[in-house]
């Protein structure tokens, strides 16, 4: 089975944004969607991690690969 968030999560965050109502293919869709980005930013951080000499993934990792791939 594919890594997913936890469906109810991801409405709340729909609904945080302004949505009053969220069909459960929009949340199917977004689960995926921030799976694949949080991933893409991990392996980032990972790599980083790494290049510091660290096994650790530290929060600035993170932080530096998210600003990285949003350029």
């Amino acid at each position: 089975m594919p890594l997913s968030l936890a469906n109810a999560q991801v409405e709340k965050l729909l609904k945080m944004a302004g949505a009053e109502r969220v069909s459960a293919d929009a949340i199917a869709y977004l689960n995926e969607l921030l799976v694949n980005y949080g991933l893409e930013i991990s392996k980032y951080a990972i790599e980083i991690a790494k290049h510091a000499g660290r096994k650790t993934v530290q929060g600035g990792d993170i932080k530096l690969a998210a600003e990285n791939m949003s350029k």
